[in-house]
Order: C-alpha cells, then sequence, then structure tokens
C-alpha cells in the first residue's frame, strides 16, 4: 500500500516561495510545465500553483504564455491549478487589476471545461500544500493500483 510519506515530489527550480509538505521528500528539478509534479511521472501529472496576484496577471497581461502552458497540461493524464484563494474571495473581486469578477471566474471554468484542467482553491500556502500533496498521492495511488491489477500480465 502506498503512504504519503512514499511520495518524493518534484518542486521546479523557478518556483519562489516553495511550499513545505508534511510528509512527502521533496527534490527540485526543472519542470517544463506547472510547478510540481511527481518522480517518475513528470510526464503524467502536473499542478500549476497561482497566488491571486499571480492569477490576475496571468489572466491578463499574461494570457498569452499563461494559455501556452496550459496547452502543455492538456497532454497530461492529471493536470490541476491550485489557487491560493478562496472562490469567496475571487467573488469579492478586491483587487486592483482591470479585470471584473466575471472575467476572472469565466476564465476559470473554460479552463476546466474546454481544457480539462482542474481548479482547485486553497486559502494558504499551508491548504495549497495538503491539496497538493494529497493531489499527488491519489494518482500514485492510482497509478500504483492500475501496476496490480496487470502485474498477472507482464512478462
Amino acid at each position: 500500500m502506498i503512504k504519503k510519506s512514499d511520495l518524493v515530489i518534484i518542486q521546479d527550480t523557478r518556483e519562489q516561495t516553495p511550499l513545505v509538505f508534511k510528509n512527502a521528500t521533496v527534490e527540485v528539478v526543472g519542470l517544463s510545465t506547472g510547478d510540481y509534479s511527481l518522480k517518475n511521472f513528470t510526464d503524467k501529472v502536473t499542478i500549476e500553483r497561482k497566488s491571486l496576484s499571480d492569477l490576475l496577471g496571468s489572466l491578463g497581461v499574461g494570457r498569452e504564455r499563461f494559455m501556452n502552458e496550459v496547452q502543455r497540461m492538456r497532454a497530461f493524464d492529471y493536470a490541476a491549478i491550485v489557487i491560493e484563494t478562496s472562490l469567496s474571495d475571487i467573488y469579492k473581486g478586491k483587487w486592483r487589476s482591470e479585470m471584473t469578477v466575471a472575467s476572472v471566474v469565466g476564465s476559470l471554468q473554460a479552463l476546466s471545461a474546454k481544457y480539462g484542467v482542474h481548479i482547485l482553491f486553497a486559502d494558504n500556502p499551508t491548504i495549497a500544500a495538503d491539496t497538493v500533496e494529497g493531489l499527488l498521492y491519489h494518482f500514485l495511488r492510482k497509478q500504483h493500483e492500475y501496476l496490480e491489477r496487470i502485474k498477472p500480465y507482464l512478462v
């Protein structure tokens, strides 16, 4: 059985304020897409982490670069964006940006519906770390369960 302590989380070298994980080991490696992944599965799972200000920049002036990343995320078996704010705070719209609440919410909904990217909210870095660790743990468990099912057929 896979345990959270078995996780080896890959953190991108460009991550400026890394998340602190309770159970997992972290290796810092350059990732072409996303901020976090799993050792031996960097081509299968990716998680992008965004603060609210980073999200607004990515949906505004940095939209072209961000959408290129979203396009790359589509190639993964599992891709998510963990946003360090609450959906309630997004609906309050208290930010210094010309982006409207409707455009931010609509963009997030489109990322999920059109591109298959999972959008999760985490109020702070501690919850973001728990969320990322949990997502990667369940992804690894799924891979392990699949391997156990096909083991009898491997030569």
